[in-house]
């Protein structure tokens, strides 16, 4: 009877539901004035009125847009996890490749283990590369352009709702 009991209480931890909370996905800003003045932090809130960044030192910096050159974003950390999947994808890339050209000969470990160490920093390099890319708006102090980008540039906003 003891053990039911213990049974049926791990089935009922084991299938509780699961809390999540949700990552709130931050964007480095780097965003250049009309008189070439370069502010980076991360973006805090955009509306029609202002653009509101946080600096490295966590004061917030309000910004008008017509005095805005350019906006360019990217996800923080979004250089090492492309590094990770770089190396990852070429190190099994690397060893197939390895395995495949050594077929037959008896070698075909060694070529996948040095298929693997070549293709590894290869794909670190490749990812690296490619998750370096930052979105780039092109504002020029016009505020119709500004307006013509804001639902895309809230979406990359911490605070929602301003």
């Amino acid at each position: 009877m003891k053990t039911l009991r213990l049974i049926l209480i791990l089935i009922l931890i084991c299938t509780l539901p699961e809390v999540h909370a949700q990552k709130v996905k931050r964007f480095k800003t780097w965003i250049t004035l009309l008189d070439d003045t370069k502010i980076i932090g991360t973006l805090y809130s955009a509306n029609e009125i202002e653009l509101l960044i946080m600096t490295e030192d966590l004061t917030q910096l309000n910004i008008d847009p017509k005095t805005i050159e350019t906006i360019k974003l990217r996800r923080e950390k979004n250089v090492g996890k492309g590094a990770w999947i770089g190396a990852l994808s070429g190190l099994a890339a690397g060893a197939i490749a390895g395995y495949v050209s050594e077929s037959g000969s008896g070698w075909e470990d060694v070529g996948a283990v040095g298929g693997g160490i070549l293709g590894a920093p290869i794909g670190s390099l490749l990812g690296m590369g490619v998750s370096s890319i930052k979105e780039k708006y092109i504002i020029n102090g016009n505020e119709d352009m500004y307006h013509s980008f804001l639902p895309k540039l809230q979406q990359y906003t911490l605070h929602k709702n301003i």
